[in-house]
């Protein structure tokens, strides 16, 4: 791994930044996701960043890293709504530019702190094939494949991750 991202700054993300927000999902889709999916399942992907980017000021918490007041990564994560101590990580994309300098990391840590803070211990992420290292890293394990139909015709290979987090 890179150098951990210096001058970065993490706050909790705001309405003014939505558009930018899917914006840059949208670069780390067709950056990572393509060669993984192929150039149409991944802009089928980023198209939905811009269709769902209010779901970001729901309920859980999201937040952005900025650097330079440019936002460089968004993630967070969601309450499950069946299981009162599981949290979903959610929306968690890095811009190309800034990737592998330790921003992801610090942003699944906030969602983690956030999350377990909510009582939520549990932790969930339904992970892009391009991403399923960058979890197992991070210390979530395999727990079932599965397919997202992302639009009618298309879906994509998704592999669900699970974490528990224990007080230290």
């Amino acid at each position: 791994m890179g150098e951990l991202a210096s001058g970065v700054r993490i706050r909790p993300i705001g309405a003014a930044d939505l558009d930018a927000a899917a914006a840059l999902q949208e670069r780390s889709i067709m950056a990572f996701g393509a060669p993984v999916y192929g150039a149409a399942k991944a802009t089928a992907w980023a198209r939905l960043g811009f269709e769902f980017r209010h779901a970001l000021l729901g309920a859980g918490g999201f937040w952005v890293a900025e650097r330079e007041d440019r936002i460089v990564g968004v993630g967070g994560w969601s309450p499950d709504g069946l299981e009162p101590d599981l949290a979903w990580i959610r929306y968690l994309f890095v811009d190309p530019q800034a990737a592998r300098q330790g921003i992801g990391r610090r942003l699944v840590e906030q969602a983690e702190s956030s999350a377990q803070a909510a009582a939520r211990p549990r932790l969930h992420v339904w992970a892009s094939l391009n991403a399923v290292g960058f979890y197992r890293a991070l210390g979530y394990q395999l727990k079932r494949r599965a397919r997202w139909p992302v639009q009618a015709g298309i879906e994509l290979d998704y592999r669900l991750m699970a974490k528990r987090i224990h007080d230290a």
